[in-house]
Parts: C-alpha cells; sequence; structure tokens
C-alpha cells in the first residue's frame, strides 16, 4: 500500500491587497463617525430649540395671566448660560370698556445665536367705574 501525500498550495493575500482593503474599511468607519457626530450635533441644536419655544410659550402664558416681566424671568427656571429671555415694555391699548396691554416675548439661544420668531401677547384688563 502506498500512501501519496497531495501538495496543497495556498495562495495568500499580498500586502497590496490587505492595505487597500484597510483602506477601504477605514474610509467606511470614518463616515460613520462622521455622520454621527452630525446626527448629535443636529440633535443637540433641536434640543436647545424645543427648549426655547417651551420657555417663550410659557413666559407668554405667564404674562397673560398678569405677571410681570421681572417676575416672570425670575420665576422660569432658565440655564443663563443657555437662553435669554426678553419681555419689551408693555404698551396700552383701549378700546371702549377694555384695556389691553401687550408686550411681545423674545428667546435667544447664545451659543447658536439665533433668535426665535417674537411672540405678541395681548392680556386684558376690565376698567371699573
Amino acid at each position: 500500500m502506498k500512501f501519496v501525500i497531495k501538495k496543497i498550495t495556498c495562495r495568500g493575500y499580498s500586502l497590496v491587497e490587505v492595505l487597500a482593503a484597510s483602506g477601504i474599511l477605514l474610509m467606511a468607519i470614518g463616515a460613520i463617525f462622521s455622520l454621527s457626530y452630525g446626527t448629535l450635533s443636529q440633535e443637540e441644536i433641536t434640543r436647545k430649540l424645543a427648549r426655547g419655544y417651551c420657555f417663550q410659550e410659557n413666559a407668554a402664558k405667564l404674562y397673560y395671566l398678569g405677571l410681570e416681566p421681572e417676575e416672570i424671568i425670575n420665576l422660569l427656571p432658565l440655564d443663563k448660560r443657555e437662553l435669554e429671555l426678553n419681555l419689551t415694555n408693555s404698551y396700552k391699548v383701549s378700546v371702549n370698556d377694555v384695556e389691553i396691554e401687550a408686550s411681545s416675548v423674545s428667546v435667544r439661544i447664545k451659543n447658536s445665536g439665533r433668535d426665535l420668531p417674537l411672540i405678541e401677547v395681548y392680556r386684558p384688563t376690565t376698567i371699573l367705574d
């Protein structure tokens, strides 16, 4: 009985093929990190905008209920590093027996430099004789 050992020839990858595959893999990983960073920064901006709109609407409601601008600014839990809330000086308009006081509420997001659109707030008061 004769035993014959077959010679198996295996071919490995060349250095150029390994470097090309590594380069493609690194570009894919870089693209993934770039997209994730962009997504996280966009989420942060959206969170700040949502907080700004929330504070602006709450300040408008509190003004409508009769609080003064200084009281509103002290009452709301603002993060002074992130948001700046401003209420303009109020002005009055009289129509028959109703006196209307109006003011504008604005919010500025400090790090992005964006100003949210102004909200005009009117609060009616009845003149009693």
